[in-house]
Formats: structure tokens, sequence, C-alpha cells
């Protein structure tokens, strides 16, 4: 009997094996790139330290970059600290860059630019005191995750919009996505340390229903109601408190369409 193979079938078959070389390639990548940036590298570049200052409050989602000059260094090398780890780069939500060829720093925005930096040192500043919930999940006995996440920004300000940043989600067993958007004005939302602590609440639920595996978790939206009180007299950091999001506990839905 002859037995032809439709050309549909070849192309999702050539698509699937692109797709696992992708998510093996940032996996090795997140375990054996570049050393992550040191405190010494902040503290002799102004810009890098002002947006360090500007992303230090963990409780709080939106910040203002707009009178930050735009960082020179690319943010891809990441932090590593307390065994947890967020390296790469990806840029999406903008309609001049597609995936896969969304990796370069100069296609980012000077506000997207800002903003990867800014999540970046908010990634290091909320693990560097971690939530229980995230020690647990990464020291999960018979756990697929260690601690490792691939960083990418939702660059809104491409646009000269304002978007919700797609959930940071478990993209794969092991590797996680870092996610944070830029917008219009100077505009940054960036993951707050209650936002990780829910999601690795979801995601222990998720692996301790599927044998360690947490794959396709995903981080809450943000909710002001779930957030600390704000100190009295404690600084916004130049941008207001923002409303919930729309879709406070919505999936990661952007992330099948883009592709990563």
């Amino acid at each position: 009997m002859n037995r032809r193979i439709a050309p549909w079938a070849l192309v999702l078959a050539t698509l699937a094996i692109a797709a696992g070389c992708t998510a093996a390639t940032e996996e090795d990548d997140a375990e054996s790139g570049e050393d992550a940036y040191s405190q010494a590298q902040v503290d002799s570049d102004p810009t890098l330290k002002a947006l360090q200052a500007a992303a230090s409050n963990v409780d709080q989602y939106e910040i203002n970059v707009d009178d930050i000059d735009v960082p020179v260094p690319n943010a891809s090398v990441g932090a590593q600290v307390n065994g947890f780890s967020t390296r790469g780069l990806d840029w999406f939500k903008n309609p001049s860059v597609g995936y896969p060829n969304n990796k370069s720093w100069d296609q980012g925005t000077d506000t997207g630019k800002k903003c990867q930096w800014a999540a970046i040192f908010r990634f290091n500043a909320i693990f560097s005191d971690p939530p229980a919930e995230a020690v647990a999940m990464r020291d999960l006995p018979g756990g697929r995750w260690h601690g490792s996440f691939w960083s990418w920004i939702d660059d809104y300000a491409s646009t000269n919009s304002v978007g919700t940043p797609t959930p940071s989600y478990a993209w794969s067993s092991g590797l996680w996505k870092w996610i944070g958007a830029s917008g219009k004005d100077g505009l940054c939302r960036l993951p707050t340390k209650t936002m990780v602590a829910r999601m690795m609440t979801a995601c222990m639920a998720q692996a301790n229903a599927n044998g360690g595996d947490p794959k396709g978790c995903r981080m809450p939206g943000y909710n002001p109601a779930l957030e600390p009180a704000p100190d009295a007299g404690a600084g916004d950091g130049g941008a207001g408190d923002a409303s919930a999001d729309s879709a406070a506990d919505g999936g990661a839905s952007d992330a099948a369409f883009d592709g990563d």
C-alpha cells in the first residue's frame, strides 16, 4: 500500500521539533549562561543603580522609570540569589519583533530596556528573602523545578500603550518564565512578592497532583486587596497603585499565542 504523508503533518512535525529544540536551548542557557550581574557592576553604573532603587519595593506592582537614563548593559545576564536564578531575554508585544528572533538587546524600546533591568532587580529583591512557599516549591521531594526562570518583557511601550503582563508561568517542568511589562510614559509593571508566593502555592498544588511536574502553573494577576498595606509615608516610586487587572487570576493564554 502506498502511504503518503500529508503536507500539514510535516509542518506540524517540524514545528514540534523546533519548539523542542528551543526549549532545550533555553533550559541549557538558563543553567549555564553568563554570570549574573554583580553589585559592584551596579554600584559603578548610575543608571543601573537608579533602576535597582526604583524596583526595590517588592510590594509595588507599578513603577515609573521615565526620568532614568536608558541602560547600556544587556540584561540577559540576569540574577542569581539563594538558589534561584533568572537569565535570558525575550521581547513580546512589539509588532516589529517576532518569536523566536526576539532575543537581541537592541530590539527593545528604551522603556523596555529599563523595565527589563527593573524586572531583574525586582527578582533579586524578592528572592534575597524568598517567600517560604518558593523555598518549599524548589525543594519539593521528587519535584522537577529547581529555581530556574527565563526573563521576558511584554514591551507595550513599542506601541505607546499600557498592558497587563503575561502571567509568569511554568513553561516547562524545569524552566519558568519571569515576566514584566513596559508601557507608555515610562511605566513598568513587575511581579510582587505576594504574587510570587501565590504562584508557588498554585504550582505546588499542580506538582503534587502530577508526580512533581508543575508545568503549566502560572502566577495569579495583581490584586491590590491581597498586597500588604503600604507603610505610612512610603513613596510610590513615581507611580500610583494600580487597580486589579481585569483578569486578576488569568492564565498564561498570551504565552500560547506568542509561541514561547
